[in-house]
């Protein structure tokens, strides 16, 4: 009768594998499907490698110079000019908006208030070439060729300050000239 149980035994065991085994492969199941991904871009441009609203385009810096200075150039960052890059398709237009001292000391556009004083300003005025031959006036613009890579281009400005021999205070003058640019 030992036998026998044992063998009973034996064969619940294989049936309780069995069933395991098989309820383990009845609850193997899957589900395929997909993940959907995207991304919107937009046209952007950058300036000097930053994007957004309140972008530093550059400096014109005239140097030091005796107060009985009669004409000095400056080129905008330091001959780089600035420079500009956009998304492929893209063709900007900058703009010279206005300078906070216009029309103060005609016949130069632009003037560099003296910051001490705020009654004297040194006149310049913005051009395209080195040879201060075209003027870039008040809304004046500068169109770009189409973006069509990650390839950079620049924009060269030269600047021209007039002085006024024996009527210029020696001091710090100074200007802040309102750009855009728009694509």
């Amino acid at each position: 009768m030992r036998l026998l149980n044992v063998s009973r035994t034996a064969s619940l065991g294989t049936l309780a594998a069995t069933l395991f085994v098989a309820s383990s492969l009845a609850q193997a199941q899957s589900v395929t499907g997909t993940i959907d991904a995207s991304i919107t871009l937009e046209a952007a441009c950058s300036v000097g490698g930053t994007e957004g609203t309140g972008v530093d385009f550059g400096s014109l810096a005239f140097g030091s110079h005796s107060a009985l200075f009669g004409q000095v150039n400056a080129e905008i960052a330091g001959g780089n000019g600035i420079t500009i890059l956009c998304s492929p398709g893209v063709t900007p237009t900058f703009t010279l908006l206005e300078g906070a001292n216009d029309g103060q000391a005609a016949p130069a556009i632009h003037a560099m208030e003296n910051t001490p004083d705020g009654n004297t300003f040194v006149g310049y005025t913005l051009y395209t070439d080195a040879n201060h031959t075209n003027l870039l006036a008040l809304s004046g613009t500068i169109e770009l060729d189409p973006f069509t890579d990650d390839t950079t281009q620049s924009i060269a400005l030269y600047g021209q300050a007039f002085g006024n021999p024996g009527n210029l205070p020696a001091g710090t003058y100074e200007d802040i000239l309102q750009v855009q640019l728009t694509w």
